[in-house]
Order: structure tokens, then sequence, then C-alpha cells
């Protein structure tokens, strides 16, 4: 926060705009049961850090990595945990990361983390979303 601070100082800008990539520890680990409250605090600590009632937020849900949840228990809990939380606020967002991985539409065939052309549209996908969140609520 001191770096976002001190880019910021002195600055007017009217809106902000979290993008949060994270879960498949928690998926690993089987913590879906707090992964939206643990959402809900990172939210509100940046909200409180940066002094603003609102931000927008895009999730990205994982990847279709392991819908078998075997290795990693909670994985399509956390993938409907990601939806749920962005469906149910008007200042969220979701991306879809299936097939950023090299896997085939709801299969378990790609890898862990995306290739190059998946993280390229992962970014191009986080922009999307974030650029309609800002224009939807322009004050």
């Amino acid at each position: 926060m001191a770096a976002v601070k001190s880019a910021t100082e002195g600055k007017r800008y009217d809106s902000v705009t979290f993008i949060w990539m994270q879960g498949e520890r928690d998926a690993r680990e089987g913590l879906s049961e707090v992964y939206a409250e643990s959402f809900r605090g990172i939210l509100d600590q940046l909200k409180k850090d940066l002094d603003r009632s609102e931000i927008n937020f895009v999730l990205g849900r994982i990847s279709d990595f392991h819908m078998e949840n075997t290795k990693y228990p909670h994985w399509t809990k956390i993938r409907e945990i990601q939806m749920a939380i962005a469906e149910s606020d008007p200042r969220g967002a979701w991306v879809d990361t299936d097939e950023m991985n090299g896997g085939g539409p709801g299969t378990s065939g790609g890898g862990l983390h995306y290739n190059g052309a998946g993280y390229k549209a992962l970014g191009q996908r986080f922009a999307e979303e974030a650029i309609a969140l800002i224009k939807r609520h322009r004050s």
C-alpha cells in the first residue's frame, strides 16, 4: 500500500478496480468455506486503505484444471464461489479462464497454469470487464 499511496499522492482518480486471480491453493487445501469471507475481508481492507467506499472488482475464476476434485478437493466449489461473489455484487464481475491452460472446454486436460496465449487472453478479459464496470458506475 505504501507504493500505491506514493504513486497516487496528490492525484485524483475517479474509480478503482481490483483484479483478483487466486484460488488454486484454497481448492487444494479445502478452504472453500472461508473463501468468500476472506475475499470480502481483502476488499474491505482495500476500501479502508484507499479511503473509498466503492471499489469495482474482477475475479478470475480458476480454470477447468481439476474438475474431479480428487487431488484438489474443493476445485469446483471455489469456482462456484468465485462466480457467486461477483454475481451478487453490482460492482463485481468474473472472467472465465477455461481453455487458457491448454485443455478443452469442461475437461481437466490442461495444466494448472496458463500458456502464453492464455495469459494474454486473461489480461484482455480482465481489461474488458474492468472497463465495463467503470463505464457502468460512472458518477
